[in-house]
């Protein structure tokens, strides 16, 4: 038995019997009490008629011709035994989770899948690679499939989400921000009375801005949010589609004047490399970046400054590669090599912090002046 994995295309298996297009599919050589030799691995739940034939001949017609990157897994060997033992006992999780969804919305997390399985010795690192290689099976993702990471979102402002299983989110309360929910997908639509939204990089400025009465120097006419660091993916999925149904809303990124902080922004405004394909989904184009600008601390920001290690020149380099960096950006980030310095929001003073708000964020966006 062999599995072709294709990378941002489809994961072709190929075993003794012909049927898919040239290859062929043989997920009926593992048993449903089959145990791995040599490595004690049990699948006792795994369903060999979970996926027909006539599924993986539709997912070939479906699929690009092309392709980018194939992983070959073989069977017969020992060090790719594990891996296909997981990828099976997660395809049983996935099509379990399918059937019960037929009448409510089940779903579950990578960790929820970690602790399912007593039989395979793993990580979160072998589920969360079991989990992409089942989608690249199905052609779908893995909030498709009805798995998803825990969330780490907040927001607070003047904003209802309604669930489509009839479920209403109240994010009204400021003084204790709303979790954005996980499961993203069964999100419904949005009511809000705001005309901003503001991204915060970290949840530290988060809470500074609310302890600071952000709403009401905005006369409740703001909508904060953060991922609280790197954005996850239903923080990215909330913001795409409050932009995409809600187009009087005007939305600003407010981040570290570090690559990093960059970086996050640009996450954000154009999503990412590994989910390029859905960037639709999963970016908001019209988010503006607020700041704060390198150019900014380099002549008349009073924010601390520390200087730029090794890494950060590695970063600033990697993105200044990136083809969709506008001219703007592109020469923020030079500013920035060429200054050596960088400005964390965290650095500054509780006084400095306050007069910040009126003197730079209020200021920016009265004038427009963001990227």
């Amino acid at each position: 038995m062999e599995i072709h994995i294709r990378r941002n295309d489809r994961l072709m298996m190929t075993g003794a019997t012909d049927g898919c297009g040239g290859s062929s599919i043989a997920l009926n050589h593992m048993g449903a009490n089959d145990v791995v030799g040599g490595d004690n691995i049990c699948l006792n739940n795994f369903d060999t008629d979970v996926f027909t034939m006539d599924l993986c001949q539709q997912r070939q017609k479906q699929a690009p011709s092309t392709v980018a990157e194939v992983e070959r897994l073989v069977y017969g060997k020992r060090n790719n035994r594990k891996r296909i033992a997981m990828l099976l006992h997660v395809m049983a999780e996935i099509h379990q989770l399918a059937l019960l969804s037929q009448h409510n919305n089940n779903s579950c997390t990578y960790r929820e899948l970690y602790y399912k399985n007593i039989y395979l010795p793993c990580n979160m690192l072998q589920i969360n690679r079991a989990v992409e290689d089942v989608g690249s099976l199905l052609g779908l993702t893995a909030w498709d499939m009805g798995v998803f990471a825990t969330g780490k979102g907040m927001v607070a402002g003047p904003l209802y989400i309604y669930m489509n299983n009839g479920d209403v989110i109240d994010c009204h309360k400021t003084n204790t921000p709303t979790m954005i929910p996980p499961h993203f997908t069964y999100i419904d639509h949005f009511e809000t009375s705001a005309l901003l939204v503001l991204v915060v990089e970290k949840d530290t400025i988060f809470k500074k801005l609310i302890a600071n009465n952000i709403f009401q120097i905005m006369q409740g006419k703001l909508l904060l949010l953060t991922a609280r660091g790197n954005p996850d993916l239903s923080t990215r999925w909330l913001l795409s589609k409050l932009g995409r149904q809600h187009n009087h809303l005007q939305f600003y990124m407010l981040a570290d004047a570090d690559p990093y902080g960059i970086e996050i922004m640009l996450t954000y405004r154009y999503g990412s490399q590994k989910f390029n394909q859905y960037a639709e989904q999963l970016s908001c184009s019209q988010l503006k970046w607020l700041g704060i600008h390198p150019s900014d601390i380099c002549y008349n920001l009073q924010v601390p400054q520390e200087p730029l290690s090794c890494r950060d020149f590695k970063k600033i380099e990697s993105i200044l590669k990136r083809l969709y960096v506008t001219e703007e950006i592109h020469w923020e980030l030079i500013v920035l090599q060429h200054h050596g310095f960088k400005a964390k929001l965290d650095n500054m003073s509780s006084e400095c912090f306050a007069l910040f708000i009126h003197d730079y964020i209020i200021n920016k966006i009265k004038r427009q002046i963001v990227l």
